[in-house]
């Protein structure tokens, strides 16, 4: 199984807002429709789009989703921050899908990718908004049947490199 880990697009000041509803800011939805042409680009076709049902993860699901095509978008609690882990990898073996884009929240996605490796929960892959991870699976998704392939930070997606 191919599992994509994004973390949300910039949002907006959280205290504007309930942390629920935050909105993505204008760079946050410039970098979510990047990170879809980049998936368009490289010939990566999710056959699904899992995401947090927070705001910000929706908005990001859906600029990506506009740029890769009619990929459905599927919201699970699974993807919250407070979840733990195991649950989402359940949540993936029902789902019968080749591909997944997960888009969900720190710090949820990288020990989801932790658990994934096989290696302790407090080791992280730095996600920050809008980067990309890519995790395959010989078999089911499980602890430790994942294989780190590579991580692509939102700067490089948006053509910046001083970021």
């Amino acid at each position: 199984m191919n599992l994509l880990f994004l973390r949300h697009g910039e949002a907006l000041d959280g205290s504007l807002y309930q942390d629920s509803e935050r909105p993505l800011s204008t760079r946050g939805t410039q970098q979510a429709a990047a990170v879809g042409r980049f998936l368009r680009e490289q010939g990566i076709h999710p056959g699904l789009i899992l995401c947090s049902p927070l705001v910000r993860a929706r908005r990001t699901a859906e600029e990506v989703q506009r740029a890769v095509g009619a990929t459905p978008i599927q919201t699970t609690e699974c993807l919250a921050s407070s979840s733990d882990p195991h649950a989402i990898l359940l949540e993936l073996r029902m789902l019968g899908q080749e591909t997944v884009l997960m888009i969900g929240h720190e710090p949820h996605l990288s020990k989801t990718i932790s658990v994934l490796l096989g290696v302790d929960t407090r080791s992280r892959v730095e996600m920050k908004t809008c980067s990309l991870a890519y995790v395959v699976t010989t078999a089911e998704p499980a602890p430790g049947a994942g294989i780190f392939r590579w991580l692509i930070p939102s700067n490089v997606t948006l053509g910046e490199h001083s970021r």
